[in-house]
């Protein structure tokens, strides 16, 4: 073997063990695992204690790879929790993070430092940069702070960042998959040449042979069930509908409207969505499709003397940890972590909302406008063969990494020398051998709206479908021209209610 290529082999452990120190306590650790307690705190109903738990965190986790999944969390528990300045200071460090990623040169030498450190070790060593789900929702969250701060300008400018967040997401997904593709190509080249030095000119295992393996398949197979190809990965109904409040709140129908057409293509059945895009095109006079010939605009304007009733319900998938077993050279079968998304029930069917106009008693309920389930599992999916050939990839650099110590030290005829690589090469594999399970674990299952003329009376009574006596009043002040009633169903009987109150 070839003096050279051993050494390079031989470094791999001390360096491994100092990338360890420089990156998120995920390598070894999932991190679906360390978020246990806190998500177990937030969806009981404990949110001031999951606030300040996850901001302390966050601060902990600052100038680690993990630092932007604890922003978010924490920003979202903030503002679940009321805490509107410290949920903003959350959501713009998440930013900041975000945008520095975006910033960093392709073959800087931290960026190459972060590519080493993943093929030495896992994909955990990597900065954690979110989905793209992520990008959008922060600054959809942020909005909300706004709003609940009475600060509509605020609002309106993260709202023009949702809406230009979403556009550059989908170019970015589809430039990443292609990426994702160039790099393992060039890693599969580079395992074969050095393979060669052992003899074995076979280290390539397309995905479309790792698939055949029932764990695999299994996520592949179910997020590819889960996923809604109407929405057009990776992008999110919610934030077409809240681009649309925003401009409702601004006056501008013709925007409005854009947002309205965009949503009806992705769900053309929705009811709500249906009255919307005629109300708005009728409210201009714009033409309308034929098959919308029959359905009657809202008889009270969207712009004016109107409640939004918004609610944010259940929990979104998280990732945990798979193993899959498959045969690779120098070892046979080995075991791969690989992260899978669990997926959470819907415990509250939705809500109505009971209401007085024009002296008649009357009953809105809300509809499903977006389904985060679908999203993230239709990134998820398209993501997964990229992922999954990698992580076989990075899993067989190791293993030829450890041939190679083993071999030179059975070469040696020492005795400790075998046993140390034994059980150094044995202790590091095990060590490095986690999935990436990092997310953002408190957004919501799904988004259902409704909306409603304000009352005669002022007063709304919100009831959650099924929960018979737990309904609730929210009065509204005389002035109020638009509002939003913003509900968090963290589980079927723990819901936190926020009023907004514009112009």
């Amino acid at each position: 073997m070839n003096k050279y290529f051993y050494k390079l082999k031989l470094s791999i452990l001390p360096v491994a063990c100092t990338i360890i120190l420089s990156t998120g306590c995920s390598s070894i650790i999932d991190a679906r695992k360390q978020k246990i307690p806190y998500m177990e705190t937030y969806y009981s109903g404990g949110i001031e204690l999951a606030a300040t738990d996850l901001t302390e965190k966050s601060e902990d986790r600052s100038d680690t790879g993990d630092e932007l999944m604890w922003a978010l969390e924490a920003g979202t528990a903030n503002y679940t929790a009321g805490r509107y300045q410290k949920s903003l200071s959350e959501f713009e460090q998440s930013e900041r993070l975000i945008q520095d990623f975006d910033q960093r040169a392709v073959l800087n030498a931290r960026a190459a430092g972060s590519k080493v450190g993943s093929a030495l070790t896992n994909p955990n060593a990597l900065p954690y940069q979110g989905m793209y789900l992520d990008r959008v929702m922060l600054n959809a969250y942020k909005a909300f702070n706004y709003f609940a701060l009475n600060d509509s300008v605020g609002a309106q400018v993260e709202l023009r960042r949702m809406r230009e967040a979403q556009k550059q997401v989908v170019k970015k997904f589809a430039d990443e998959i292609q990426a994702s593709q160039k790099e393992i190509d060039a890693q599969v080249r580079k395992n074969q040449q050095e393979s060669r030095s052992f003899g074995n000119e076979n280290t390539s295992v397309p995905f479309s042979t790792i698939v055949k393996n029932s764990a695999v398949n299994e996520a592949y197979t179910t997020s590819a069930n889960k996923a809604n190809k109407l929405y057009g990965s990776p992008a999110n109904p919610f934030v077409s509908y809240f681009s649309a409040l925003g401009y409702l709140i601004e006056n501008n129908y013709a925007e409005a409207l854009v947002d309205f057409r965009n949503l009806y293509r992705m769900n053309p059945h929705n009811k709500l969505i249906q009255r919307d895009y005629v109300t708005a095109a009728t409210r201009i006079g714009s033409e309308l499709p034929m098959e919308l010939a029959g359905i009657q605009p809202f008889d009270y304007a969207l712009n004016n003397k109107i409640v939004f009733v918004v609610l944010f319900n259940g929990r979104a998938p998280a990732l945990k940890q798979e193993k899959f077993q498959i045969v690779l050279p120098y070892v046979g079968y080995t075991g791969i972590a690989f992260p899978k998304y669990e997926y959470f029930p819907v415990l509250l069917p939705g809500l109505d909302v009971g209401y007085r106009f024009n002296n008649k008693e009357q009953t809105a309920r809300t509809e499903l406008v977006s389904d985060f389930d679908a999203i993230m599992s239709q990134e998820y999916h398209d993501k997964l063969p990229s992922m999954i050939t990698r992580l076989v990839i990075s899993t067989l650099t190791k293993e030829m990494a450890s041939y190679a110590i083993v071999h030179a030290a059975n070469q040696s005829g020492r005795g400790e020398a075998q046993i140390a690589a034994y059980v150094l090469t044995g202790a590091y594999k095990f060590m490095f051998n986690t999935a990436d399970t990092r997310g953002w674990e408190t957004l919501p299952k799904e988004v259902q709206v409704t909306h409603v003329p304000i009352p005669d009376d002022g007063v709304l009574r919100v009831s959650p479908i099924g929960m018979g006596g737990q309904s609730r009043e929210i009065v509204l002040k005389k002035d109020t021209n638009i509002a939003i009633v913003y509900i968090r169903a963290l589980s079927a009987n723990k819901l936190n209610y926020k009023l907004i109150e514009l112009q």
